[in-house]
């Protein structure tokens, strides 16, 4: 089991630290990855469906903790195909087998608190039932519910490419839009690479009154860096990889921020000043390292604590456990206001549960409790409604949070360690009963009355 000295009191600390962040992170798809911190087995797994958080401290061992995992992605999806059945995979997310998260997006000007519904996302692939384009931009905005950010035909106007995949999405405070795509592509001005830097005026952009994209002036996106100038700051930082060693060349550019910490760099390609950018990408030679355009190519310092190493970049940076191979970059990034960490709630092993040999088991993980507390674990059989979704109604005081559950049935309490994170035993149930049953969990936290995210299962 590993153990460390972590981070337990954010609120504490925010009150006297001004502008402090976290970090939103998915994994490369090629990879998931490990947490440095936690031991449960589905809190631990980072999938490339799930968006964990990272609260960087200086000189403190901090580690990933779950924002939007897989299975609260189901509890608030809704019933795609109308069948029923509201949980779709096993351990897959909503977009499919075939698709991961892509860019992670958050609206420039977003106070905190910052919820998973909140947080936009794209997907690596088209899932014909989840129904969103691979340079759609959308959030989990209400039970069954997905609001639109962008969509792909305004980008495909901006950029006069067609079949467009986005890989990574930020926002200036004056409402440019920053871009890269997954792979090369022709667009109006010529070739673009899966490492290069695009960019829409805001002066090209119509927003409506939710501050969603409306409309988009066609060939209006410009490139301001390219993959050659990304990799120049990036030799530029000193990073070395996880061995110590001078990284490849690969570079597919797959997240974007705003840099907190402010300033201009002035673009190679147009000569123009913009506001500095964080940057990732997800080949394996990046071992968990963010940059800045700040200064010609330099590590990202987040809370004071940089991203990224000249000596060996290994992945706690972000949070993650190191591999004996070192760890690939994030396949998404994205920045919020410090905040406590989200409760949530997994379910391990799986989402969707099979017949099988006639019964199988359950684990119910939390993560983001109150360490040493106490959780109290619940779930609730729910409707199974053709087009349905699992419940969500705002909790009387004094309870903090949405109740999942309509009939909650008590699991029971359970003592969180000192990290705020709670399991159940394994619980084995009988497949042929279970048959047909939507299955909604949630967690209480005692001594606060704040209740979890729920997740959602579902049993064929």
């Amino acid at each position: 089991m590993r153990t460390l000295a972590l981070l337990t009191a954010l609120p504490v600390l925010t009150a006297f630290l001004s502008a402090q962040h976290i970090l939103l992170i998915t994994p490369s798809a090629s990879a998931g990855e490990s947490t440095l911190g936690l031991d449960m087995p589905e809190v631990d797994s980072i999938d490339a469906d799930d968006i964990y958080e990272v609260f960087p401290v200086p000189g403190t061992a901090y580690t990933a903790r779950p924002f939007l995992p897989v299975s609260l992605q189901w509890h608030l999806v809704g019933d795609l195909d109308g069948d029923g059945q509201y949980v779709e995979g096993s351990t897959d997310g909503p977009m499919g087998s075939s698709a991961t998260i892509d860019a992670i997006f958050v609206k420039a000007g977003t106070v905190g608190p910052v919820t998973p519904r909140d947080v936009f996302f794209s997907v690596s692939a088209l899932n014909a039932a989840f129904g969103v384009l691979p340079c759609d931009v959308v959030r989990y905005a209400s039970q069954g519910v997905r609001e639109v950010f962008l969509t792909e035909a305004q980008v495909e106007a901006a950029t006069g490419g067609t079949t467009l995949n986005l890989d990574a999405l930020c926002q200036s405070a004056t409402g440019d839009l920053f871009f890269s795509f997954s792979l090369g592509e022709t667009l109006h001005f010529g070739s673009a690479l899966d490492g290069d830097l695009l960019y829409i005026p805001a002066s090209a952009i119509t927003y409506d009154g939710l501050g969603n994209v409306s409309g988009i002036v066609a060939n209006s996106a410009v490139r301001i860096a390219t993959e050659a100038n990304l990799v120049a700051m990036q030799t530029a930082s000193g990073f070395r990889e996880f061995d110590g060693t001078t990284p490849t060349t690969l570079f597919n550019l797959s997240g974007l921020e705003i840099d907190p910490n402010g300033g201009t760099w002035v673009s190679p390609v147009d000569s123009l000043s913009y506001p500095n950018i964080l940057f990732t990408w997800k080949d394996t030679s990046n071992d968990g390292c963010v940059l800045s355009t700040a200064g010609g190519g330099t590590f990202a310092l987040v809370n004071g604590v940089p991203l990224g190493s000249a000596v060996a970049t290994t992945g706690t940076q972000l949070g993650l456990l190191p591999g004996t191979t070192g760890t690939a970059g994030p396949d998404g990034l994205a920045l919020i206001p410090a905040q406590a960490p989200q409760f949530t709630l997994l379910n391990y092993p799986r989402n969707l549960h099979t017949s099988g040999d006639g019964q199988t088991f359950v684990q119910l993980e939390t993560s983001g409790g109150v360490p040493g507390g106490i959780t109290l674990l619940a779930w609730s059989v729910e409707a199974n409604t053709p087009g349905g979704a699992f419940p969500s109604i705002p909790a009387p005081s004094p309870f903090l949070g949405d109740f999942g559950l309509l009939s909650p049935i008590i699991v029971g309490a359970y003592v969180n360690d000192s990290l705020g994170n709670a399991n159940s035993p394994l619980i084995v149930l009988p497949t042929a009963v279970m048959s047909g049953v939507n299955l909604a969990a949630q967690a209480l936290d005692i001594g606060t009355f704040q209740l979890s995210w729920p997740s959602g299962m579902s049993f064929l």
